[in-house]
This record gives C-alpha cells, structure tokens and sequence, in this order.
C-alpha cells in the first residue's frame, strides 16, 4: 500500500470521528448537568482521535507527493 491510499483512508476515519464527534457536542447542548463531565471526556477524547488521524494523513499525504516529485525528477532526468 502506498502512501497516498494510506492517507486517503487516514482521511475518510477522521471524517467518521468528526460525525461522532459532532453528535456529541450535540448532546452537551441539551444534556443535564450530571452528564456534562462524561460527555466533555467524551468530546475530548474523540477530538484527540480525530486530530491525530488528521495530521497522520496530512503527514502521509506530503510523503506520498515528495515521493511523487522524486520519481518525476528521476523519469525527467532518465529521459
């Protein structure tokens, strides 16, 4: 598998937790007070899922077009 189907996936996971996410924030709004500690853990948790998938695929993206760019250079170079 290579780097940019890799980030393509890492993007499509953190567009799910984002749902999830979203859902509960919903919920804060409309929650009683003695659910607001379980729900903020909630949100927090899943906001650090979803920014850790984010950046993993930002990351994977950039290596998947610098690889791109090397072989470019090396196909024009060969030629």
């Amino acid at each position: 598998m290579d780097y940019f189907t890799m980030s393509k996936e890492y993007f499509q996971d953190a567009k799910k937790i984002l749902k999830i996410l979203r859902k509960y924030e919903a919920k804060l709004k409309s929650s009683k007070k003695e659910n607001l500690e379980k729900l903020n853990s909630k949100i927090a948790s899943y906001r650090y899922i979803y920014y850790d998938l984010l950046n993993t695929a930002k990351l994977l993206e950039k290596r998947a077009k610098k690889i791109q760019a090397k072989e470019n250079k090396e196909n024009r170079d060969a030629a």
